[in-house]
């Protein structure tokens, strides 16, 4: 098992330009992985895409991906051309995520806003984001990619929310290569037993972000880690476990994600360093070291 953190855990708003400092900090706080994201991916030039593969290479930091289609991209809503447009939006990212040797891409794939009533249009929407995830989940088989579908709660999804309905679609799917991303976050929302929900995922399981019930870092709120390092370890999880904290308010990545107070106690730059570095320490003892 890895142990990663989520780039944004330094972020609060849109106006990063380079993922390569975020490189060089996750190693010196420990980590084995930096995940990337958001619509940054596209934007960065050619020549960042080496100094960041390079860098990896330098500090030995796998690097994980997860992207949620933007708006006019949706994979599951009535428009045909906007749902190829949403596929076509991730085989877009698969020769670049060659080149930063990064093996898999996740993220809420299935964002597209509600359309009530439910009942009249959830068959429907479930038959394109089928259709829809086999397409990519093809297409990235070309490239030696999984696709991580992550799994969110119902206020950021109307498709499906639990482990046991993503392992339904994903056996629909019927694509090796087409996983899930679990997170304790929306877990605690939707599960009623994380334990189980786990065990659904099963060999589905591709990516897991592990961060507290207000999305804080390890230790500073309720959630019970053990019992996910029991279950994680029970059905043999080898993935990334990710830290996608998000803290920061203030900006517009903050109001976005609904940071309304901040939840570093407003700390600066070597603050941030310094809690990360010690939350990975917990994290490795708990999931790893204090196990042996």
């Amino acid at each position: 098992m890895k142990f990663g953190i989520h780039y944004i855990y330094w972020q609060n708003d849109l106006k990063c330009d380079s993922y390569l400092p975020y490189i060089e900090k996750a190693k010196k706080a420990g980590f084995d992985a930096l995940e990337l994201g958001d619509i940054l991916f596209f934007r960065i030039s050619e020549k960042q895409v080496e100094e960041i593969a390079a860098a990896a290479k330098h500090y030995d930091m796998e690097l994980a991906l997860g992207l949620d289609p933007p708006e006019g991209c949706y994979l599951t809503v009535e428009d045909k051309d906007e749902r190829n447009r949403g596929i076509a939006f991730y085989e877009r990212a698969f020769d670049r995520m060659g080149k930063l040797g990064i093996r898999a891409v996740g993220g809420n794939m299935l964002n597209a806003p509600f359309v009530a009533p439910f009942g009249k249009y959830h068959k429907r929407e479930w038959e394109y984001a089928r259709d829809s995830l086999r397409k990519i989940a093809l297409r990235a088989l070309e490239y030696g990619i999984e696709i991580h579908m992550e799994v969110v709660n119902r206020y950021e999804s109307h498709i499906l929310n639990t482990a046991a309905e993503a392992h339904k679609l994903l056996d629909e799917v019927e694509l090796p290569n087409a996983k899930m991303t679990l997170d304790s976050f929306h877990m605690n929302v939707e599960e009623s037993s994380f334990a189980n929900a786990v065990f659904a995922a099963g060999d589905r399981l591709g990516h897991f972000h592990l961060e507290e019930n207000h999305r804080g870092l390890l230790g500073t709120g309720h959630l019970p880690l053990y019992e996910f390092r029991d279950a994680l370890r029970k059905i043999r999880y080898e993935g990334i476990l990710t830290m996608e904290c998000l803290v920061r308010a203030g900006g517009e990545l903050a109001d976005e994600c609904r940071i309304w107070r901040d939840m570093t106690r407003y700390a600066n730059a070597e603050q941030l360093d310094i809690d990360a570095a010690e939350s990975v320490k917990a994290m490795k003892y708990l999931f790893a070291e204090g196990m042996r």
